[in-house]
């Protein structure tokens, strides 16, 4: 008899070991889908704001993503009044969602710890950040430029040239990264899998835009731009959805 009640005192532990393992792991999950819930909200959010500064100011970073000649910046900032305000309204925002991207892929990788494996997860994260970095450069030597016009200083065509370069390659490290994270996304159910569907699009037309010349993209960067953005709204509402289910589950079982 003894030794049947020490059996079912260890039972009765490993049950309450396993318990309260799963309560915090479900926790742990939980806290991770209200947090990318929140950052999808925020980097669609920014990106909208983007949008509007620019229908405002009919100015933006993406002219200074080409090489032009050498007159062709100082031109199109003084093409409107609003030009070098809508110029630095939407560096600051995008600015701000450098940080929000980032960061939400980051918890994102956290996320999918158990549905990918580490190595595919590092190499996305990784690609990410990179985007991240090269955007950043890539903002403030926009600003750069900006501030040599308007202060006389000399813009050189290599200038434009190197910035078209390493816009394109932040390009392509997104494309990376987004193309790894979607399989994560594709086995969460179908609302995950639109997401990916919806990250898969964004690639292809990414690729299109760097081999097209710039002036026949404009419908593809707005078409790359709108499926990217639809990425993070997905998200949003998908991470938000789980993050309810789990409470569900939670208050359920214990």
């Amino acid at each position: 008899y003894k030794s049947l009640r020490d059996d079912q005192r260890c039972a009765t532990e490993i049950c309450r070991s396993t318990s309260q393992s799963m309560k915090e792991l479900t926790m742990k999950t939980r806290t991770l889908d209200r947090t990318l819930s929140f950052l999808g909200v925020l980097s669609a959010f920014t990106v909208l704001l983007m949008v509007i500064a620019i229908l405002l100011t009919k100015s933006s970073q993406d002219f200074f993503q080409s090489a032009r000649p050498i007159g062709a910046y100082a031109a199109h900032i003084a093409e409107t009044p609003l030009a070098a305000l809508g110029l630095r309204w939407n560096l600051g925002l995008d600015g701000m969602f450098i940080i929000f991207y980032c960061s939400f892929f980051t918890v994102l990788a956290t996320r999918f710890g158990s549905l990918l494996a580490t190595r595919i997860l590092t190499v996305a994260l990784a690609a990410m950040l990179l985007t991240g970095l090269l955007d950043a450069i890539e903002n403030h030597h926009i600003m750069l430029m900006l501030h040599s016009i308007e202060n006389g200083l000399p813009v050189s065509v290599a200038e434009g040239q190197a910035q078209m370069a390493a816009s394109q390659v932040k390009f392509h490290a997104s494309y990376l990264s987004a193309f790894l994270f979607s399989f994560g996304f594709w086995q969460m159910g179908r609302l995950g899998r639109i997401t990916a569907i919806s990250l898969w699009c964004y690639i292809p037309l990414g690729v299109m835009i760097s081999v097209l010349p710039v002036e026949a993209t404009k419908a593809l960067v707005l078409g790359r731009t709108v499926f990217f953005v639809f990425a993070f709204i997905l998200s949003a509402i998908l991470f938000a959805r789980s993050a309810r289910a789990g409470e569900a589950s939670l208050g359920s079982q214990f």
